[in-house]
């Protein structure tokens, strides 16, 4: 609980997130706010958001870890941004989508620049969850240190922080699938595409943290993911997302259940 209590701007968070969550969710559907929905500016203060959002846990992960964390943020940001542009042209792994102008410039017109900073944390996050959640045995050599419970366990947490992430994102128009989907506007591929790329941004993360592997990953990898789950929660609640609201509202109190536990 001393995690928690220390962490002055986790409490501050929850009122400015939930107020922002009502603005977003309002945009594009109160006539007021309708003339500012499709300003050039509101594409750079949500650039900003994703940079606020991700510093939490890329500092957490940089303090733990060393240059290692480093070099770990630069190969999960390049491999976000390889899968994403390959599924924007190919459909592969979580269908045929586009982005919107709402989230930064475009690399080589195929996904913003702010992915390798919004999907990142999303993943250290379900890696810290998983990691202290299922608590691997670890061994002493390559594979016997591969936490085989623990990547899959990142990868449907991942998958359930997208739960929430994409509805929410999908109704204010920040991407859109080409045929839609069944989970307010999101494909099933979306989903199974998550678990694949999860799975392996796990691996990814266990390369450069496998010499730590049998310490847990510190509390503070799950701050951006606190503050991601928590804006678009307040999103979806404000969009009448109501299972996407549930699920958001069930990960932040695992979050809180997490950095309130002793260990």
């Amino acid at each position: 609980m001393n995690a928690v209590k220390k962490s002055w701007w986790f409490w501050l968070a929850i009122p400015f997130l939930i107020i922002n969550g009502f603005f977003v969710a309002n945009l594009r559907v109160r006539p007021e706010l309708k003339p500012f929905a499709d300003r050039p500016e509101i594409a750079v203060v949500s650039s900003l958001f994703v940079l606020v959002f991700a510093a939490p846990s890329f500092i957490a992960l940089v303090k733990w870890l060393g240059n290692r964390g480093v070099f770990a943020l630069v190969s999960l940001g390049v491999y976000a941004v390889a899968i994403e542009s390959f599924a924007v042209v190919t459909g592969f792994p979580y269908g045929h989508f586009a982005y919107g102008e709402k989230i930064g410039g475009k690399i080589f017109d195929l996904v913003p620049w702010t992915v390798c900073f919004a999907w990142t944390p999303v993943l250290l996050g379900a890696f810290c969850l998983a990691r202290r959640l299922v608590r691997d045995r670890i061994g002493h050599n390559f594979w016997t240190r591969l936490p085989l419970k623990t990547v899959l366990a990142t990868a449907l947490i991942a998958t359930a922080f997208d739960l929430v992430l994409d509805p929410g994102a999908v109704s204010q128009g920040f991407w859109t699938y080409r045929d839609g989907g069944i989970f307010y506007g999101v494909p099933l591929s979306n989903f199974v595409g998550w678990i694949l790329s999860g799975a392996v941004g796990a691996l990814i993360l266990h390369h450069f943290a496998q010499w730590h592997a049998r310490d847990l990953p510190p509390r503070g990898l799950l701050g951006s993911a606190w503050l991601l789950t928590l804006f678009w929660t307040s999103v979806c609640a404000f969009s009448s997302l109501w299972i996407a609201t549930a699920i958001g509202v069930a990960l932040l109190a695992i979050i809180v259940g997490v950095c309130c536990a002793r260990q």
